[in-house]
């Protein structure tokens, strides 16, 4: 699973074009497509471990714990995924433009806005999770006293980070948007590829379950430090081109 999921995005991802246009992408459908295709790939690493795991889980005679996993993914991606990739998608254009127009400040204004709208969501859910992940997870059933705590354990402690999970997401997006692909692809594979897949299975060996619990925030704390480097760095290098004049009015 740890390789299939790395190695089905990389395959996916050099031959996603002539796969586009052999289901009949049309010239100017295949640039929304490829956008499309290519964020919902970033999730797939992600999609065949946890397909794979819930299976042993539920092969190891523990379908509850299988179904809370598949649940907890549910959720992130109905309630919270949905609504960052669209402010993701929304201000990837806007910053491109401003970035070929060579309008510096207006691309940092753009991505931060965005940015604060992320954690004004992400904040939403992470309350939600915090305080009311009992509430939630009756939602897909009901199960003895254990389940439910165990439920509630998994869900507070998995998507404890959640708050910032969107930022790697929208930095990616940022990248990607003022022509710099490499580390647009290189974000977008940090969490769960880089990141999430090594510790799931690290750190049980020296925690045992709560390893597996620990992988998530741990990832996702990860994957947003990095991004808050590479994007501060890109734009410290842009506010150095910027005139004087913006730089003044942008108070940098």
């Amino acid at each position: 699973m740890a390789i299939a999921g790395p190695l089905y995005f990389l395959i996916a991802e050099i031959l996603l074009l002539p796969l586009l246009k052999l289901f009949g992408a049309t010239a100017k459908l295949l640039p929304y497509a490829r956008q499309y295709a290519g964020i919902t790939l970033i999730g797939m690493p992600f999609l065949i471990l946890t397909n794979g795991m819930s299976n042993l889980i539920r092969a190891d005679g523990n379908p509850k714990y299988s179904m809370l996993c598949m649940v907890a993914g549910a959720i992130v991606n109905t309630i919270l995924l949905a609504v960052i990739i669209g402010i993701a998608q929304g201000v990837q254009p806007i910053i491109g433009f401003n970035y070929g127009a060579e309008k510096y400040k207006r691309v940092r204004e753009a991505y931060l806005l965005a940015i604060r709208w992320n954690l004004i969501v992400s904040a939403i859910g992470f309350c939600a999770f915090q305080f009311f992940p009992g509430s939630i997870i009756s939602l897909f059933g009901k199960g003895e006293g254990l389940y439910f705590e165990f439920a509630i354990l998994f869900m507070r402690t998995f998507l404890f980070m959640v708050v910032i999970n969107g930022v790697q997401l929208i930095s990616s997006n940022f990248f990607t948007a003022i022509g710099k692909a490499m580390k647009g692809l290189l974000l977008a594979l940090t969490r769960q590829v880089f990141f999430l897949i090594p510790l799931i299975l690290l750190l049980p060996l020296r925690f045992g379950l709560p390893g597996v619990l620990l992988a998530g925030p741990v990832a996702d704390f990860a994957a947003f430090a990095l991004s808050v480097f590479l994007v501060r760095r890109e734009l410290n290098r842009q506010r150095l081109l910027c005139p004087l004049s913006e730089r003044d009015a942008a108070g940098v």
